[in-house]
């Protein structure tokens, strides 16, 4: 939360009372204790009455504030409440097998790009293919970081000499 303006005051000890009394609000809002004028005034030392708080414009906005955030923190934890632990279980195994989905995905497409980058380059291809990225030098670092580059030199192509001897 951004640094709260606070009013001037006449007494220092005024001042330091509205400090107090936004610690107050925040220690009542994470207690979940409901925020009220007079439950408020109860912990404020030197405050006797509720009317003390409501009275000043400032003070009383504050507390507005505050009770603003109660209310939707409270209306947070009901929706919260009403999924129960099974059905949130359920969710977050449901996101599980998508995460592993989507992961398998880029697993096989990773592979895939990095044999066709090999077939490619096997093809004496690399050269057109290094020149339709040659300004894209980010693609190719990521594509490398990821592991999507071959990194072994493709093999050349075999002569038909070699491959008639192999039949």
């Amino acid at each position: 939360m951004s640094e709260l303006p606070f009013p001037p005051r006449r007494t220092s000890e005024a001042e330091q009372r509205d400090r107090t009394f936004i610690a107050i609000l925040d220690a009542m809002l994470q207690e979940n204790e409901t925020i009220t004028a007079r439950a408020v005034a109860r912990r404020l030392d030197g405050v006797e009455h509720a009317s003390s708080i409501t009275r000043d414009s400032w003070r009383n906005a504050r507390l507005a504030d505050w009770q603003a955030r109660q209310v939707e923190l409270r209306r947070m934890i009901e929706r919260t409440d009403k999924s129960s632990k099974s059905n949130l279980a359920a969710a977050l195994e449901r996101k599980d097998a998508r995460i592993r989905e989507l992961e398998g995905r880029v697993a096989l497409l990773t592979a895939s790009h990095r044999a066709m980058i090999h077939a490619i380059g096997e093809m004496g291809g690399m050269r057109a293919w290094s020149r339709f990225f040659e300004r894209y030098d980010a693609a190719q670092d990521e594509l490398s970081r990821i592991g999507a580059m071959p990194t072994t030199a493709p093999l050349p192509l075999p002569t038909k000499s070699k491959q008639l001897g192999s039949d």
